[in-house]
């Protein structure tokens, strides 16, 4: 009988902790999900603004850089922010899973996440022009510092990006052919994203014109590089 009532309390108890960690868990899923509703709301609210204020100033790629955009989002591949709510500045998240795995820079990505307990990701900086396809964004890492020999300033040393032609102007696909010579350049993360965070707090918009500016004209070297020696010659990808 004493064995019954102790059993009977045993699994009374266990089915109220049960209904307590479910009760949790549900609470814990409803909250991630409002979170990121909010942020998706607080996204689509950002291009929206983006789009009337490029409309507003007669930007001519404007709707088909939102097309790209939404695209982007519903994908769900990259994470995108545009800068200052403007639809010609974007910054893109690539976190370590985006590269090939067994690549330098995916671990080392790994490792700097680990070592700060969160996710850091690469990030790309993408100046669109106001008649995009038909001129060239301007692609570079924006942080962390990655050296490769095909990486210079940020600039990638890709056909794509410095023999422009406006039948790339698929973003996503851009991102992914970008992703993949990342990955395959050899290219290493050099410095440690806190340091550079707090450097570029310092003045972090003379710090964004200087690095879109040193990106620009390592382009214009690449470019003038590759007109004179071609791509297959000169090793480029």
């Amino acid at each position: 009988s004493s064995s019954a009532r102790s059993g009977s309390g045993s699994g009374s108890g266990s089915g109220s902790a049960g209904s307590s960690s479910s009760a949790n868990y549900t609470a814990d899923e409803a909250e991630e999900e409002a979170e990121a509703e909010a942020f998706a709301e607080a996204r689509f609210a950002s291009i929206e603004r983006a789009f009337a204020a490029a409309k507003a100033k007669g930007v001519q790629s404007s709707t088909r850089l939102v097309k790209e955009l939404r695209a982007l989002f519903m994908a769900g591949t990259f994470e995108v922010e545009l800068i200052d709510d403007s639809l010609l500045v974007w910054e893109v998240a690539l976190h370590d899973w985006a590269f090939d795995p067994s690549s330098p820079l995916s671990k080392d990505l790994e490792a700097l996440s680990e070592a700060a307990g969160d996710l850091v990701p690469l990030i790309l900086r993408v100046h669109f022009s106001a008649d995009f396809p038909f001129s060239p964004p301007l692609v570079y890492v924006a942080r962390p510092t990655v050296r490769s020999e095909y990486v210079f300033d940020g600039a990638l040393c890709m056909e794509m990006l410095v023999d422009w032609q406006p039948q790339y102007g698929n973003v996503e696909s851009m991102l992914v052919q970008i992703s993949a010579f990342l990955a395959h350049s050899g290219a290493r993360v050099e410095t440690a994203c806190k340091g550079e965070a707090a450097a570029a707090g310092a003045d972090g918009e003379a710090s964004a014109t200087a690095a879109r500016d040193s990106a620009r004209r390592a382009y214009e070297k690449l470019k003038a590089f590759h007109d004179k020696k071609g791509w297959a010659s000169a090793g480029g990808r």
